[in-house]
């Protein structure tokens, strides 16, 4: 094969500084560039792995006096390298053939079985109920299963009652190779303006002492209560944490809530709006809040800014910065994360204050997303 590859090459050489050349259109369903997806929405270049490939385009080479012509597949891999093969013209009406006949079945399905939240031709990631997780394109659905094109072992069709969560894998996710760790809902305990998506939820135990949980009602609207880990221990704190989130664009959340706590006989909290702007991964949020209380609403407000930014496959960094009055104070730090369990490690500082391990965290993710 690698002998095949260099006489393509040097052939594609000699007749570039010979003759002319040109980019060559197999079909328009896929234009002059072929891109991963729609590699693997096609099912094309079986011989280049689904996981190496970038992209492909052909090019059709002429002689000098234009007397004859050859055509050549110019594949670039994700690690940048370049592999070249040559096309025949009854292997050029194959693929040809076969982008035609995958669009078809595609529209068909599209047309009967359209199920808001599923897009075909989108690389996601599935876990089963029987603890199998995998990669893959969603190429159809039904109103009973999903079929996918999954790296490694091709095609399957799974049963929708089998799947634990499915969730859309952003371009950077694809190309790194990082599986979904979250919806980026909230920094430290800070919220962002994005939220839990409907049907999933996390617990958490903060600093031993808090137990927390937060469920998605629909994909806008997630509540969450706070109760102490440790009864009998005097600490006697009950808190809620609804909140409200609505995307602007793809990028761009706004959102609002109220986080209200009753302890020792008496109530207050914060109610807040914030807007965030970012994916799950990365992403930057500025809130407004304003503290409650006894039927009074504090006049002087709480300004956070915060963010996080995901620098590997497992490792997070996070902060969140509150100033209210000229008073500066907030948790800088870290996150590792698996696909459902994470754990957090925050450090406060600010004014007048040392830096100091304070924030402690476990959680785990649970519920099926669509």
């Amino acid at each position: 094969m690698v002998a095949i590859t260099s006489w393509c090459s040097l052939t594609a050489r000699a007749q570039q500084s010979t003759g002319s050349s040109h980019t060559y259109v197999v079909s328009s369903q896929v234009g002059e560039v072929i891109d991963h997806q729609e590699k693997v929405r096609f099912g094309l270049f079986p011989y280049y792995a689904a996981d190496d490939f970038k992209e492909a385009r052909f090019l059709q080479y002429f002689s000098a006096d234009s007397s004859s012509n050859s055509v050549v597949l110019q594949a670039t891999m994700r690690s940048g390298e370049l592999k070249t093969r040559r096309f025949t013209e009854s292997e050029l009406q194959d693929v040809r053939r076969q982008i035609e006949g995958r669009s078809q079945e595609l529209q068909q399905y599209g047309a009967r079985n359209a199920v808001a939240g599923d897009s075909i031709g989108g690389t996601y990631s599935v876990e089963l109920r029987s603890g199998t997780s995998f990669v893959g394109v969603l190429l159809a659905r039904n109103d009973n299963e999903l079929e996918f094109d999954a790296q490694d072992i091709g095609r399957v069709s799974i049963q929708k009652s089998n799947i634990r969560s499915m969730q859309l894998l952003s371009e950077t996710q694809l190309r790194k190779g990082w599986e979904p760790v979250g919806n980026g809902t909230r920094m430290f305990f800070a919220p962002t303006a994005r939220n839990l998506r409907r049907g999933e939820g996390y617990v958490q135990d903060i600093n031993i002492v808090l137990l927390g949980a937060n469920y998605g009602i629909t994909d806008h609207i997630s509540i969450g209560a706070l109760v102490p880990a440790l009864p009998g221990v005097g600490l006697n704190v009950f808190a809620i944490t609804p909140k409200v989130s609505v995307p602007i664009s793809e990028k761009f959340h706004v959102g609002g809530g109220l986080l209200y706590a009753f302890a020792f006989g008496s109530g207050g909290g914060i109610a807040y709006g914030v807007g965030t702007y970012g994916t799950a991964d990365n992403n930057a949020t500025l809130g407004l809040g304003y503290l409650v209380g006894s039927g009074d609403v504090d006049a002087s407000p709480v300004v956070l800014v915060g963010g996080a930014t995901r620098i590997s496959r497992r490792f997070s960094l996070l902060n969140e910065t509150y100033i209210t009055d000229g008073f500066l104070a907030g948790l800088v730090g870290a996150r590792v994360s698996a696909a459902r369990v994470s754990g957090s490690l925050g450090f406060i500082y600010g004014t007048g204050i040392p830096i100091l391990p304070a924030y402690l965290e476990v959680a785990y993710r649970f519920g099926r997303v669509r």
